[in-house]
């Protein structure tokens, strides 16, 4: 990989020092040499109501019967035909029907064998109604719906995607991709926006159904690299609007009396042919500067010293990039 970055990276080196470099757009549209890939945003779902609870194969019940001879049965599962066997009754029809008319079923099953009895259903178990989250999450798995769930709650089960890169058992773990999260239902994904869920918009805030999955990729190219004179360098989730601002503080700041608050690279696009930008934090606090927006797979670098030449910033962010610190640039790589 360091043999490879530095093939990559060796374009930079004719590039002239800090004074020459051009200022940072204010947007990535303001500079015309920059064409970054359009992605569609997901239309929504036209809002439906709440599905109705209905038991499924696979749902685990309990049954009280309240009588001058009560009895009660702990345990019973919805066999895969949707049938429920109550001692007495026998076999009761229960699939794709409401508790309620599980309950009325049995009840006049029951009067055969006791006119008096009160039959009492309840849902135990909803294992017939499961959803997979599967990918960057917390604690990926299978959860079950006891009742309307929708993908902003499902997401909350699992613990919400990784906030961050972290080793675990010899293993990078990646932060997941909220913007590419996808709900897949009956093998298609739907045209729907995980963050626009979570802001609460209602075409996007579906409610899952039984066997829906969610998947949340690994966050790879959708990154911004925040290296250099930072408290602490790192990978930061993009997403549409972010802010140089606000990267930086995610990275903890600029170490102060050793950053140089003046001159901020911004690299953009692929590493074979890279734009490289100048901003200055000095002129955005003084209010004489803009705060400069983001594009996917940016990489920021917190110079030290104004002498700063593009050759000084490659040396230093070789050896960072070389252990795969920063998943956007491998991505960008591998293209």
């Amino acid at each position: 990989m360091s043999r490879l970055l530095t093939l990559a990276l060796g374009a930079w080196l004719v590039l002239p020092a800090c004074a020459n470099l051009p200022r940072a757009p204010t947007t990535p549209s303001e500079d015309p040499a920059f064409k970054q890939e359009e992605v569609p945003a997901p239309t929504g779902m036209v809002p439906t109501p709440p599905e109705p609870f209905v038991l499924r194969p696979g749902d685990v019940l309990s049954l009280r019967i309240i009588s001058v001879t009560p009895f009660e049965v702990g345990r019973m599962s919805v066999d895969d035909l949707g049938t429920l066997y109550v001692p007495l009754v026998g076999a009761v029809q229960v699939g794709g029907v409401s508790l309620d008319v599980a309950e009325a079923r049995i009840q006049e099953g029951l009067r055969r064998f006791d006119k008096y009895g009160i039959v009492s259903l309840s849902l135990v178990e909803p294992t017939g109604h499961q959803a997979s989250v599967l990918g960057a999450v917390e604690r990926p798995g299978i959860y079950p719906l006891g009742g309307p769930t929708r993908l902003s709650e499902l997401l909350a089960k699992a613990g919400g995607t990784r906030v961050g890169e972290r080793e675990r058992a010899a293993e990078l773990v990646e932060y997941g991709d909220l913007e590419s999260t996808r709900l897949i239902r009956g093998g298609q994904a739907l045209p729907i926006s995980v963050p626009e869920a979570l802001l609460g918009n209602p075409r996007h805030d579906v409610q899952v159904k039984s066997g829906d999955v969610l998947y949340v990729p690994a966050l790879q190219g959708a990154a911004i690299a925040v290296y250099g004179d930072v408290r602490e360098p790192r990978s930061i989730p993009w997403r549409k609007g972010l802010r140089l601002s606000e990267a930086l503080a995610g990275a903890g700041g600029l170490v102060r009396n050793a950053a140089d608050y003046g001159d901020v690279r911004v690299i953009r696009g692929p590493l074979s042919k890279p734009r490289v930008y100048r901003a200055s934090v000095t002129d955005l606090i003084s209010g004489n500067g803009t705060n400069v927006e983001l594009a996917r797979g940016d990489i920021v670098f917190v110079t030290s010293h104004w002498y700063y030449t593009t050759t000084d910033v490659i040396q230093r962010l070789i050896p960072l990039l070389s252990v795969g610190a920063a998943a956007a640039v491998s991505t960008q790589l591998q293209r």
